[in-house]
């Protein structure tokens, strides 16, 4: 191994290694495709959106106060940028035990964010396998993930605001320059593990 023949080995070569694994920039990679049922029961499906648009994904339940705290300022992004290419949804993960509360919670905050439901969580597992939110994907018009957020910290949605304004403005394939997720486990306001 490398690490062992530069003079690193056991324990501090295998934590050299994975700090520089950590600070290596991500790439982007194309995210699993799906389909899902919108609030209103109509078939919600990734491809018809994919390459055309900037996208946004919002993973929340209703029971999660950091997604009730976030979800405000997606809500105004999607406003503020929705006639210019941004497609944005809130992609509840509620059981169908709780499903009920989907609609009069989204009335309650007026939010205007499409709703889709993944009630059986197999897509926020396919893009998180913890299954913690709020989880935010921000797609590229070229189709790539630019960024994901899990958890959320105040302030986060100043950068998602950035990105997805550069991401509508461009023409060429943004891509940020950091890693691609920012775990939040600092505060209080950090993502939750479904149920």
């Amino acid at each position: 191994m490398v690490w062992m023949q530069s003079g690193f080995s056991g324990r501090t070569g295998l934590c050299l290694l994975l700090l520089l694994a950590m600070a290596a920039p991500a790439l982007a990679a194309k995210p699993p495709l799906f389909e899902l049922k919108t609030l209103d029961g109509a078939i919600y499906r990734l491809s018809d959106d994919l390459g055309e648009a900037v996208i946004i994904f919002d993973f929340w339940a209703t029971w999660c106060k950091p997604c009730l705290r976030e979800m405000p300022h997606i809500n105004q992004i999607y406003e503020r940028f929705k006639d210019r290419g941004l497609r944005a949804y809130a992609v509840s993960i509620d059981e169908a035990a709780s499903k009920s509360k989907i609609a009069p919670t989204i009335k309650r905050y007026k939010f205007t964010l499409p709703v889709l439901v993944d009630e059986n969580q197999s897509v926020i597992r396919k893009y998180n396998p913890s299954k913690n939110v709020p989880y935010l994907v921000i797609i590229g018009k070229d189709g790539e993930i630019l960024r994901e957020f899990n958890g959320y910290k105040p302030g986060d949605e100043k950068l998602v605001e950035e990105i997805v304004e550069k991401a509508c403005s461009d023409s060429t394939g943004f891509k940020p320059v950091e890693s691609t997720e920012r775990n939040r486990d600092e505060s209080g306001t950090t993502g939750i593990s479904s149920p």
